[in-house]
């Protein structure tokens, strides 16, 4: 069960970090910074610091977590935009120092963005992804698919509206097996800093929860 967590949340990872750097490219000159905590059903928490920065179509991602047992991961992404396509690529690294590789092209334009590409684990094994979204009138949706190298396929959905001056954000990911998991949140932002917190859910009805902030550094 605590391996199929982690590629849960690991592909929650990736697809809101394809998400999340596609939007990013098309800004320059900025800097943010983001750092909370997750709380586990049994109380364990981990605490996560994540950053980016956008300069020239150019985007540079990453960040670090500490789990309740003291262990590390970290990871980087780079994505590149120009002319209504990106290129970009990824590194994981677990506690254990293994190291899963992500790399993939993308498109966009009239509201909307495809993407793929393929991730490679520490092992020598290679999955692919595939995913999808569009926005309008303020709400975005998104859908992806996760094929592992035995064959055995993860998928997600995700939404996102905007609420005044802030949003709300709710993501499902399914297992291969038929387990799922759904991520609710939202957040608020005043003064150059949001903060968010939300609930995370598993299959068996166990839920957890997270929260943190996120602030800007200048030009704004």
């Amino acid at each position: 069960m605590a391996k199929t967590l982690v590629a849960a949340l690991c592909v929650l990872v990736l697809l809101a970090t394809i998400i999340a750097t596609i939007s990013d490219a098309k800004a320059g000159g900025r800097t943010w910074h983001r750092s909370g905590t997750v709380k586990g059903p049994w109380g364990g928490t981990t605490t996560f610091q994540r950053y980016g920065a956008c300069q020239g179509g150019t985007c540079v991602r990453g960040g670090t977590a500490i789990g309740p047992g003291g262990g590390v991961r970290s990871w980087s992404n780079t994505r590149t935009c120009a002319g209504g396509s990106c290129t970009g690529s990824g590194t994981y690294v677990g506690p254990g120092g293994k190291v899963v590789t992500r790399s993939g092209t993308a498109t966009y334009g009239n509201g909307g963005w495809q993407a793929q590409g393929t991730v490679t684990g520490p092992r020598g094994g290679t999955g692919n992804y595939q995913a999808s979204g569009s926005c309008a009138g303020g709400a975005c949706s998104s859908s992806g698919t996760w094929t592992g190298p035995n064959g055995g396929v993860w998928s997600s959905n995700s939404t996102l509206a905007r609420t005044g001056n802030g949003w709300e954000r709710d993501v499902s990911v399914t297992a291969p097996n038929g387990a799922s998991w759904t991520r609710s949140g939202a957040g608020s932002c005043a003064g150059g800093v949001c903060n968010f917190g939300g609930t995370v859910t598993g299959p068996r009805g166990n839920t957890g929860t997270y929260g943190g902030s996120t602030w800007w550094s200048p030009p704004w």
